[in-house]
């Protein structure tokens, strides 16, 4: 008792003295002269939690700071809730149109000659070809004995059964001349001029081509060939 009485007498001030150049703190561990310099200075159980509490005050709180501890905590259960009430809120948002039943049925896309031309494979793609370039075809025709003749024309629809709608038709066929060939009986005459009133009668230009036989050619705007007529179609333009 009497040493550590006898080291403390021969301590000085500047030994002790956290402020001092002199400062022992093997001295200022076992001096009563030794004095802190600051009071409320905070504690932290580690040098690693001094260092971060340098770097951030608001991460490291110092030891015996109750009270900041648990306004801390509170602040996290707080943020915690109201992230757990926001996305309560829009997973309700993403399913409400789920709430009610849902009608399954699909809606239906109208379909006509046009939009099955649109996907048609296979050789019926170069009348496809045809439509979307404006190009002018060539369609042989048969009667019920045999070829009747031609159409030059531009095609403007068709569908799989190759029914065709035609239009600025020329159409040339042969004839026998009136001599030479047999005219079935026909029914009661339609007055003249009925037909001209309803659309134009396309005039029909007939052209001797050898003994017997006539050329017929006329012109007309439009016209439908049943797919049952058509025996060859030839591109004429590309």
């Amino acid at each position: 008792m009497s040493e550590a009485n006898n080291s403390d007498s021969s301590t000085s001030e500047s030994e002790v003295s956290a402020c001092s150049s002199n400062f022992d703190p093997m001295k200022a561990l076992y001096s009563k002269k030794a004095k802190v310099p600051v009071q409320n200075a905070p504690m932290y159980e580690n040098i690693q939690q001094y260092e971060a509490a340098q770097k951030s005050t608001s991460s490291v709180i110092a030891f015996g700071e109750k009270e900041l501890v648990e306004k801390r905590e509170q602040e996290k259960k707080a943020k915690k809730l109201e992230e757990e009430l926001r996305l309560q809120e829009k997973n309700r948002q993403r399913f409400a149109q789920y709430e009610f039943p849902v009608d399954t049925r699909r809606e239906r896309k109208g379909k006509n000659v046009l939009t099955r031309i649109e996907v048609m494979e296979g050789p019926l793609s170069a009348l496809k070809a045809c439509v979307d370039q404006r190009l002018r075809i060539k369609v042989t025709t048969h009667s019920g004995w045999g070829v009747r003749g031609v159409l030059h024309a531009t095609l403007v629809a068709f569908d799989k059964q190759w029914n065709l709608a035609l239009s600025d038709v020329l159409e040339i066929w042969t004839k026998k001349a009136k001599g030479k060939r047999k005219i079935p009986p026909m029914g009661t005459p339609v007055p003249k001029g009925t037909a001209a009133k309803i659309s134009p009668v396309p005039i029909v230009t007939e052209t001797r081509v050898r003994k017997g036989v006539l050329e017929c050619t006329r012109h007309m705007p439009q016209l439908l060939v049943r797919g049952e007529q058509v025996v060859m179609i030839n591109i004429v333009e590309r």
